[in-house]
Parts: structure tokens; C-alpha cells; sequence
């Protein structure tokens, strides 16, 4: 499953990243693709319950791997299937409650999107206006 941040209805970053056409493309991308990425992580880290059985859990670790593109990022559990060593392969497909016993659809990435937007806003209107200031 893949969710977005929508920006289409936030006419104030669009405003600002008129500003400085040239240079806010890459303002945005350096937040999302280091700040951004790590507030998505940790919202969607916030949520992984913790198993009784497993010894090592993935709240406890690094257990995503992310992709960036422009203007975007791609959060996914690392690994593989549940049976290789090292693996989160319970993080595979969370959202629909595969891999779980109760089979309930757990809806991380929704709900931590949701969580972490206003906050990765936040970090992008923080370069906007770091931009801004170095321009002055």
C-alpha cells in the first residue's frame, strides 16, 4: 500500500516555493529525504506493537529502508520473508493484517501519515524559511 502527503490544497508552501523557484526544489527535497524521512520512521515506529514471542523486535531497531525521488520519499520494512535470520518479515504487510494472528488491518501507514504530516510540514516551511533568509 502506498500513501501520499498531499501538498495540493496547502497554498502557503506553494506560495513559498515561488519564491526561490530555482533553489526551494531543493530545499524541499533535502527535508523530506532526511528529516521528513526519519519523522515518517518514527511515527510508523510509534505503532509497531511489540511481540510476546520474537526476541528481537523491530521497535527496538532500525527495521526500514527508505527510497527517495523528487519531491518524494518511500518508507518499507527491510528484509524479507519471516523466516530469514535478521528479517522483519511480520512488517511486510502490516496495513492489510497479514502476518498477524487477529488478521485486523492495522493501517500504519495511514495513521502515522496522518501523524507526521503536520511535523514534516513543519520541516519543510523550516528550509523554506531558511532559504528565505540566506536570500535576504
Amino acid at each position: 500500500m502506498r500513501s501520499l502527503i498531499e501538498f495540493g490544497n496547502l497554498t502557503d508552501l506553494n506560495d513559498r516555493l515561488r519564491q526561490f523557484p530555482n533553489r526551494a526544489e531543493k530545499a524541499v527535497n533535502k527535508a523530506l529525504h532526511t528529516e521528513g524521512v526519519e519523522v515518517v520512521a518514527q511515527e510508523m515506529t510509534n505503532l509497531i506493537p511489540v511481540s510476546k514471542r520474537q526476541k528481537r523486535h523491530a521497535k527496538d531497531s532500525k527495521w526500514y529502508t527508505h527510497q527517495t525521488g523528487n519531491l518524494e520519499f518511500v518508507v518499507k520494512s527491510k528484509g524479507g520473508a519471516a523466516n530469514k535470520k535478521g528479517s522483519f518479515g511480520y512488517l511486510v504487510f502490516p496495513d492489510e493484517g497479514r502476518g498477524s494472528k487477529n488478521k485486523v488491518a492495522q493501517n500504519f501507514s495511514k495513521r502515522s501519515l496522518q501523524k507526521s504530516t503536520p511535523k514534516v510540514l513543519q520541516k519543510i516551511h523550516g528550509a523554506l524559511d531558511k532559504l528565505i533568509e540566506e536570500g535576504l
